[in-house]
């Protein structure tokens, strides 16, 4: 899913940053990947495709991998928290893995790193290409 299109390294439609999210099934976990930015022009994107995820049933553990999320604002915390409370309200868990340190920083920061779920990524895996 690419929440505005464009190349790596450039920026999306109206000079707003790029965001792709892709979806793979792992066990009792889906895995979101997010690449790019998350900010206010493209939050919505991120809270679509976790409203989207929370309807099917075949998980119990939505893992958010960050590895290759450059950047992230207030209002991108604000839609994993939002995801975080959805989810919980469900009987389920959101676990996010492989921050960039700026990312880390953010949710240090805030605090964030003390109320969500935070996991180191597997051994040998780099971010998302």
């Amino acid at each position: 899913m690419a929440c505005l299109r464009d190349r790596p390294g450039r920026t999306g439609q109206g000079g707003f940053p790029y965001l792709t999210i892709t979806a793979e099934h792992q066990r009792e976990e889906l895995v979101l990947r997010l690449r790019g930015e998350l900010d206010v022009s493209n939050g919505d994107c991120l809270w679509r495709a976790v409203s989207t995820a929370a309807r099917d049933r075949g998980w119990r553990t939505l893992v958010l991998d960050l590895g290759s999320l450059g950047f992230t604002d207030c209002s991108g915390l604000s839609v994993l928290v939002r995801a975080h409370k959805q989810l919980a309200r469900q009987g389920r868990r959101l676990v996010l893995t492989g921050a960039q340190p700026m990312v880390r920083r953010l949710l240090a920061l805030t605090r964030l790193d003390t109320y969500l779920d935070m996991r180191a990524p597997e051994p040998g895996r780099g971010p998302a290409r």
